[in-house]
Formats: C-alpha cells, structure tokens, sequence
C-alpha cells in the first residue's frame, strides 16, 4: 500500500494510508495550523446527487441530436463546447445554487485567484467530463461534482449517464452507487485486487508503462487500457482497476470528484511527485496524477 505515518490497515478491501487529510506542508495554500477536511451535510450531498443525475438526463436526452443542433464551438484553449454542455451547466447551477456556496465549472468563467483563495466550500463541477468523446462517439462521457473545502475535495459524485448510474463517496463514507434518479443507493463492495494489476490512463496519454505506475509496482506486473474520463477513478472505488496514471495535464474539476471519492476510503490521489493534489490553485490545473489501491 502507500507509505503512511502509521500501519495501513484495510477497509473492505481498500488499503488505507490514512494520508487523506492534508497534514502540513502539503498545500502551500495553507496558512496556520494544520487544517482537517470537514464531512459533507446530508443536503449536500442530497443536492449534489440530484444536480448529476438531472445533468446526465439532460445529456442523455442530447445523443441523438446532431452536431449541428448541438451548435458545437472551440474555446480559447482549443477544447470544444457544445449545447449538451452549457444545458448541463446551467441544471446544475439551478440545483446547487440555493445552497449559497460557490461554484467553479469549466463552463462558467472563474473569478480571480485572490477573489477565491480563501474560499472555505465550493463546487468544483465539470458538466460535460469527456466533451470531445461525447462529440465524437456519444460515448464515454460523465459528469462530476465535487464539494470541495480547504484541504480538497470532501464529497463527490460522478455520473455515468450511458450506464444509468452515479459512485459517490466522500469523508467519513464507504463508495456508493445509485442510479440517476438518486434512488436506492447502496454501498460498494470493492472487488479483490487483482494481479497482474490493472492500469487505466487517458487516450491521449503518450508516456510509457514504466513512467506510469507507481515507484513500489513493478511494470512487468502491470496491464494498461485507456478510459475516457474521471470514470477511471470510480474503476479503483469499484475495485476493477488497482492503478489511476497520468502525465498528462488535467483541470481540477476533471478529478475532484473522483478524488473525493477514492479519499472517503483513504486512497490518495497524488501528484508525479508524490504529495497530495492542491486545489483551488491560481490557473486550475493539474500536472499529472497516480492513484493506487496496492
């Protein structure tokens, strides 16, 4: 497992580091003593699961329209939107709104970093993950929420739309599942790990076997195969992959949820360097990440 301060222990077929809580030096946007991550309310995370399922119906009901009734345009940074997103984006901003937190989504614009530094709790929301994929394929797509305070992301779902489902899991909570309409959720029990172990990365990801696993795993013990989106990260809570890697760079808002729900069950998802992800940075991005539950 992980190095940890203290004798790893398991839980229900997770390997625990205990290293979720950020402890100091961790985030140098930190100040003062050590911060401990705070538990999600039930509204919440009430609120947090009905705006994904509402946004994975509204996906849905977007497949069969063509590219020209999706209205597809390029952003500034090259990435492609389209009507399936800004109509997710604006269902989940009428959801979480009335809880009176703020919301960072790749579809509304950011505010400053020294507007936002100091933000206690807020949303980090992608409500298309996989825009290109569901352009291309009408496939591989999600949509992550992520309920975030000043240690990372406490609470997260991500919905599976093609799939009829949502993993969501956060501090102080077990991996659950439960189908859109937020009804019957139940918790997971992670399958066995599995050798050779399981490696899942991007589509786009370039670097070799090698330079993605973790420095204590042997390569040759290793299989990779590509997965579209933050469904990678509910791959390691379900126990169908034991390995998340990637070089490339990603937004925030790409794996907070995801990280939220690996960090319920102590599962780190660490930067190339080995410390913990920081959120809430000054451009919102991520340079590459592992996370393992061997």
């Amino acid at each position: 497992s992980l190095p940890s301060r203290h004798d790893p222990g398991r839980f229900g077929g997770y390997h625990l580091s205990h290293r979720a809580p950020l402890r100091r030096g961790k985030c140098k946007y930190l100040r003062g003593p050590v911060m401990q991550p705070s538990a999600p309310t039930s509204e919440e995370q009430r609120t947090a699961l009905q705006a994904a399922g509402a946004a994975a119906r509204i996906l849905l009901g977007s497949l069969p329209k063509s590219d020209a009734d999706l209205h597809i345009q390029e952003k500034e940074d090259g990435s492609l939107v389209s009507q399936a997103d800004l109509a997710s984006q604006e269902v989940i901003q009428s959801i979480l709104a009335p809880l009176g937190l703020p919301i960072l989504s790749e579809e509304a614009a950011a505010p400053d970093h020294a507007s936002r530094k100091d933000w206690q709790r807020f949303w980090l929301v992608d409500p298309l993950d996989g825009t290109e994929s569901f352009l291309r394929n009408r496939s591989g797509f999600a949509v992550n929420i992520a309920l975030c305070d000043g240690t990372g992301p406490i609470f997260g779902v991500v919905a599976d739309p093609l799939a009829n489902r949502m993993y969501l899991g956060g501090i102080g909570m077990p991996v659950q599942m439960a189908p859109l309409d937020g009804a019957m959720v139940r918790q997971i029990h992670p399958a066995p790990i599995q050798r050779p172990y399981r490696l899942v990365t991007s589509w786009m990801e370039d670097a070799k076997l090698p330079d993605l696993v973790p420095p204590h795993i042997d390569p040759r013990d290793v299989l990779a195969r590509p997965i579209s989106g933050a469904l990678k990260f509910c791959l390691i809570a379900t126990g169908d992959a034991e390995i998340h890697a990637r070089t490339g760079p990603y937004m925030e808002w790409d794996c907070a949820a995801g990280d939220a729900i690996l960090r319920g069950v102590g599962i780190d998802v660490l930067d190339l360097n080995g410390e913990r992800l920081v959120y809430n940075s000054p451009a919102l991005r991520v340079h590459g990440l592992r996370c393992s539950r061997v």
